[in-house]
């Protein structure tokens, strides 16, 4: 099953993120797979600058949400107190102009 991670940042949350940013990526090069989990694409979500990180967005493959939700409780950000709301939707792709399937 594929899934779409929204988490949006606590407004106050900027300072902590960047604190636990190498953690979070570190976190990202193991516990996906630990968790049987793979990351199709990822990225923080931005201000229309594009500079100012106001969440996270992920497009995830899991064999279940069980396994999505165990990931994000472990991520260094989810400890971090910085997502103020995360919103984790089963997807199904019906287009993708990004390559792959």
């Amino acid at each position: 099953m594929r899934f779409v991670v929204h988490a949006l940042d606590k407004p106050d949350a900027l300072p902590r993120r960047l604190e636990v940013l190498a953690a979070h990526r570190a976190y990202l090069d193991t516990a996906p797979a630990r968790h049987g989990v793979r990351v199709l694409l990822s990225g923080p979500m931005t201000a229309d600058d594009g500079e100012a990180m106001l969440g996270s967005f992920f497009l995830l493959e899991a064999p279940n949400r069980a396994a999505v939700e165990a990931m994000f409780a472990e991520d260094p950000i989810a400890t971090a107190n910085v997502w103020a709301a995360v919103t984790m939707t089963a997807v199904s792709i019906r287009q993708n102009n990004m390559g792959g399937g």
